[in-house]
């Protein structure tokens, strides 16, 4: 993935009069940097973000975030990456957990979580960018095949049936993750997580029915 040669920033690399020592201990220093940017890039936004506070944030000087990284775009190619894979790693099922413990670990995932919120800043500030998008949509196709898969395991339902359930099931949890952060005095978190196990709950038993039975 390249998002270098997609989009355009102003922020060079420092001159020589602002560059400090690197760090010698290069995977920790790149871990670190990717760490505080998903945190600065999720929360201020990629045009608002500063190289000079991740810097700080992580620890190192300005210098080490353009060694490792070369541009400020680059740093956001790898945040966008390492989210992406870190969040596929963290999904794996468990061996017959069933739907219903899948979607609220799922769902518990997307609390408090520095990659949600930086795929979700990055969505809106790049939504018509043809890289930023497809990282996006990459990882909500994964979402759905895990979702998918597990509905024909419990419920023996086709393939094309269980996509489609396993669709509306994240399109819910997404519409939830979203409306809870506008409306959170009369419905607390609890309550909107009771809605998606209900919807789900629901979709778990329209697939037990035969197909097009219409019960």
């Amino acid at each position: 993935m390249k998002i270098v040669s997609n989009l355009e920033t102003t922020e060079k690399q420092p001159s020589k009069a602002r560059v400090r020592g690197v760090s010698k201990n290069s995977m920790l220093a790149r871990r670190k940097i990717i760490d505080s940017a998903t945190l600065v890039f999720g929360k201020y936004g990629f045009a608002n973000a500063k190289t000079e506070e991740i810097a700080e944030q992580a620890g190192y000087g300005q210098a080490t975030v353009f060694f490792h990284f070369k541009t400020k775009l680059g740093l956001l190619e790898a945040c966008l990456e390492e989210g992406l894979a870190r969040s596929k790693a963290n999904l794996i099922l468990s061996e017959n957990s069933g739907t219903i413990d899948f979607i609220q670990r799922l769902d518990r995932a997307f609390d408090n979580s520095a990659t949600a919120d930086l795929f979700a800043r990055m969505l809106v500030e790049f939504s018509d960018n043809s890289t930023i998008r497809p990282v996006y949509a990459d990882f909500h196709e994964h979402l759905r095949q895990l979702i998918s898969n597990e509905l024909v395991s419990e419920t023996g339902a086709t393939e094309r049936r269980a996509y489609i359930a396993a669709s509306s099931i994240l399109a819910m949890m997404v519409g939830v993750h979203a409306e809870q952060k506008l409306e959170n005095k009369r419905l607390t978190r609890a309550d909107f997580r009771a809605m998606l196990i209900s919807v789900t709950r629901l979709v778990l038993l329209d697939l037990t029915k035969p197909e097009g039975s219409g019960e």
